[in-house]
């Protein structure tokens, strides 16, 4: 019998036996490791909490295929100025959680419109970030997720998790986040983010498949994670974005990068805490950053048997407002008001000596799905967010705050055009609560010009008897929008959901009337879960992006 080292060369074989037995060893260590995930997960009761997971079920219950298919059916007609991509970002596990579940954690899915000429292709496809990469090498899920955060179980889980990082199980340095909450537009590509990573960048494709081009790093020059919410100044073309630590001080750094993504300042701002920190609003002149006593506390979720970030409602929400190009934080004017919760900013401008700022407010609030019910239960109002305004005068030091509507809504939509300018009109994603959790039910058109004690609602669109959606894009009627018949000429575009079957559509509405009836309907192929943040790229920004990566 001839041996192996009659056709190969002794150096060439050790080399692959080598590499043999490392990879062997890996996926060994990534087996045991595994294994123990598992066991830990049993001994904790994780999987038993998440049998009756919320964000498992129902509106939120993960699909568990990529489709693409052409010529949609279309009900009504599409609108010229649709044309280019409607997407939609969301949580969706590629693989079976092995302990419980939060809907933060999910793997990052887009589900994507092509539109042209009234004709719509669709695909749905996993952002392809160096996690998923990992965990289907692996062939189960990796990492810490924060639905195990509870107790003194989740200490051990952190641990464990940092253990395993350090014997190589998985690999942290090129990032580990989801890419699983918001879409925009910057430097000639469509990028999906999420605020514990760097952005990706994702290309849409002729036939509306959504294609993971890599993770973008700046050219070194970002070291920290990015906010799911930066802002395109819609004059400059620059990109205002900060990032957030939670165990290290000063805890927030703010950056601004030109048209083309070169980093062209760096501002390390000082907060007294670890907190989490996911959206801030920028004017002409300013950035605002949202203090919010969201607060990283491990002690707390071992005594209370909560997750780790805590609403500590003892401490004050602070109002950071620094100059936008500032070189330092030295310049930052600080603002406080009793404690509020806040996720999403709809916009903010300068109007005279003051800054006004419109911003979707909790009283109450809980990460805890079982500690945000029983805050509801005792107190369903203050568990809801509403809209207030905030106006911060830069003279005297002074803050005063209202509440602009009573409808429980979020995730508010602007023309993208006017970020940072004075706006009219919000469009408010409505909420409304089933028997577990709240959904969107609709959409309201708020007029941030309504005097105070008259009602604030100029239109409302309901989108029928147990149908769901999430937030609704305002796209202008013109790709010009100097040719627009006014700042609310355009339309509403959102995914929706018919709960007792699925049946899943992109439907589109008229902002201007806020007819119930929608100007078209387009019926989707597959269901599309409730999800996150979505976003219009036009048909000049898909052809630029589709052709420069």
């Amino acid at each position: 019998m001839e041996s192996l080292s009659d056709h190969s060369h002794p150096v060439g074989t050790a080399l692959a036996l080598t590499a043999a037995g490392l990879t062997t060893l890996w996926l060994t260590r990534v087996t045991w490791a595994y294994w123990i995930d598992c066991a830990l997960a049993v001994c904790l009761g994780l999987p038993q909490r998440r049998k009756s997971n919320i964000y498992l079920s129902g509106v939120y219950q993960p699909v568990d295929k990529e489709v693409d298919l052409q010529d949609l059916k279309v009900v009504g007609q599409l609108p010229s100025s649709l044309d280019g991509v409607f997407a939609r970002v969301g949580p969706n596990p590629y693989f079976k959680p092995v302990g419980n579940y939060h809907v933060f954690d999910g793997d990052g899915m887009i589900y994507a419109c092509r539109i042209k000429n009234g004709r719509v292709s669709f695909s749905n496809r996993y952002v392809d970030t160096n996690r998923l990469k990992q965990e289907k090498a692996a062939g189960h899920p990796l990492g810490l997720k924060i639905g195990d955060m509870r107790g003194l179980g989740g200490l051990v889980e952190l641990l464990w998790h940092e253990l395993e990082v350090k014997l190589g199980v998985y690999d942290v340095k090129d990032g580990f986040g989801t890419a699983n909450t918001a879409l925009i537009y910057h430097a000639n590509k469509l990028l999906a983010l999420h605020e514990g990573d760097l952005p990706y960048a994702v290309r849409a494709l002729c036939n509306g498949v959504v294609e993971t081009m890599g993770r973008v790093t700046y050219d070194g020059k970002v070291k920290h994670p990015v906010t799911a919410h930066p802002k395109v100044d819609p004059e400059t073309g620059e990109l205002f974005f900060f990032g957030y630590n939670v165990k290290k001080a000063p805890h927030v750094t703010y950056k601004v990068a030109d048209p083309s993504g070169r980093i062209l300042s760096s501002v390390e701002i000082t907060i007294p805490r670890g907190i989490m920190m996911h959206d801030f609003a920028i004017t002409q002149d300013y950035a605002i950053f949202l203090d919010c006593p969201m607060v990283f506390k491990p002690d707390e979720m071992v005594k209370s048997k909560t997750l780790p970030f805590v609403f500590d409602n003892t401490l004050p929400t602070c109002f950071g407002v620094l100059p936008r190009y500032a070189k330092s934080e030295d310049a930052i004017k600080w603002f406080e008001v009793p404690a509020v919760m806040m996720f999403h900013v709809a916009n903010a401008w300068q109007q005279g000596s003051t800054v006004k700022l419109y911003s979707c407010c909790f009283d109450q609030f809980s990460l805890d799905e079982d500690a945000a019910a029983n805050k509801a239960e005792a107190n369903r109002a203050a568990s809801q967010q509403r809209l207030r305004e905030f106006t911060f005068d830069m003279d005297t030091g002074a803050v005063t705050q209202r509440v602009v509507s009573d409808a429980f809504g979020d995730f508010p939509s602007i023309p993208r055009h006017l970020a940072g300018r004075k706006t009219r009109y919000t469009y408010l994603a409505i909420m409304d609560w089933d028997e577990k959790e709240p959904v969107f039910v609709g959409v309201d058109k708020i007029d941030l010009e309504a005097k105070e004690g008259t009602s604030s609602t100029a239109g409302s669109v309901l989108y029928g008897p147990s149908i769901t959606a999430g937030e609704a894009f305002f796209v202008p009627s013109h790709t010009d929008p100097a040719k627009c018949d006014g700042e609310d000429d355009g339309h509403l575009v959102t995914f929706t959901q018919r709960a007792n079957d699925g049946t899943s559509e992109m439907r589109v509405y008229n902002a201007k009337t806020m007819d119930n009836q929608p100007v078209a309907r387009v019926q989707l192929p597959i269901r599309c879960p409730s999800g996150f943040h979505c976003f219009h790229m036009t048909e000049e920004q898909f052809k630029t992006q589709a052709s420069s990566l």
